[in-house]
């Protein structure tokens, strides 16, 4: 991680600052949070390299939707530390995060959107843990996203596939390709999926986080067959390949999307992504899908 806050922030062709993508820094951050030095979070690596991702603070309101109650910064601040300190002794003995999401995967999560079986499998995989963590932490499920989002960012750099990061800030989403070396991006589109109140679809934020990165894992949007909760839900607007395009850019062996099955299918990965306001609120107006272009796939402008 970065040792100097300053080295996070850079100036863009306008003259403007802002802050540069968590994954340059080995940090993957969800939906619209932003990563404070002094935050909590999961680590996942080896003696080589190794990725991070914030503890999540609990259900909405949450930093993560794009809230700035005063309540989300005092569990961020508190919350967030006192279970991390309950979690950190009980680590030795926690399987690894890949046999933990393919156990959640025959369980009817896809690891991205649905997370409800992979977040009982940790809380299980962690005997001892103070009862009243467990049933906080069960009672938002996605706590465990983070940790399978440290993971994929690992295992994304570790892969040393062409793909080397992939998110998006919610007006642009990118792709950083490790021979190109630097971020190639569009406007981010709003992914299409179901409301939970259709009145507020013309709030709709642009794709938007980092964890697309568990997309590119195989899970997510490469994963739909297993997660029948999304398929029913979003019946009526996937698209006729929906459970066909993993087969055509996912590599079989490393189970990883890849750049060059990408271009050449001219198929682009599902990325399955939570909606958010973009007037900033406490909880996400939706959940679905995006696509990013192939463009952002190929190299060179």
């Amino acid at each position: 991680m970065a040792s100097d806050f300053a080295s996070a922030l850079e100036r863009v062709s306008d003259g403007t600052i802002r802050l540069r993508p968590a994954q340059d820094f080995g940090l993957a951050a969800p939906l619209a949070q932003v990563i404070a030095p002094a935050m909590w979070c999961f680590e996942v690596g080896d003696a080589q390299d190794k990725a991070y991702a914030p503890v999540s603070e609990g259900g909405a309101p949450a930093l993560r939707f794009g809230a700035d109650d005063a309540v989300c910064v005092e569990r961020a601040r508190g919350w967030c530390g006192d279970v991390s300190n309950a979690i950190n002794p009980l680590l030795a003995d926690l399987p690894e995060p890949a046999a933990l999401m393919r156990k959640a995967r025959t369980l009817g999560d896809e690891c991205h959107a649905v997370t409800a079986a992979g977040n009982q499998l940790f809380v299980d995989a962690l005997p001892g843990l103070d009862p009243a963590f467990a049933t906080a932490i069960l009672a938002n499920p996605g706590f465990v996203l983070p940790l399978w989002m440290a993971w994929s960012l690992w295992t994304v750099k570790a892969s040393g596939g062409e793909i080397a990061a992939i998110g998006g800030n919610g007006d642009e989403f990118g792709v950083r390709l490790r021979t190109d070396g630097r971020w190639k991006t569009a406007p981010a589109q709003v992914p299409i999926g179901h409301y939970f109140k259709p009145e507020m679809q013309h709030l709709a934020l642009g794709a938007i986080g980092d964890s697309a990165l568990v997309d590119i894992c195989g899970y997510g949007g490469q994963a739909l067959a297993h997660a029948p909760v999304l398929m029913k839900e979003w019946a009526a607007r996937l698209p006729a390949d929906a459970l066909s395009r993993p087969a055509r850019i996912v590599d079989p062996v490393l189970g990883m999307v890849q750049r060059e099955r990408v271009v050449a299918t001219e198929t682009a990965p599902t990325i399955h992504l939570a909606i958010l306001n973009t007037q900033g609120a406490g909880a996400p107006i939706g959940r679905g899908f995006y696509h990013p272009p192939i463009s952002l796939f190929q190299h060179g402008d």
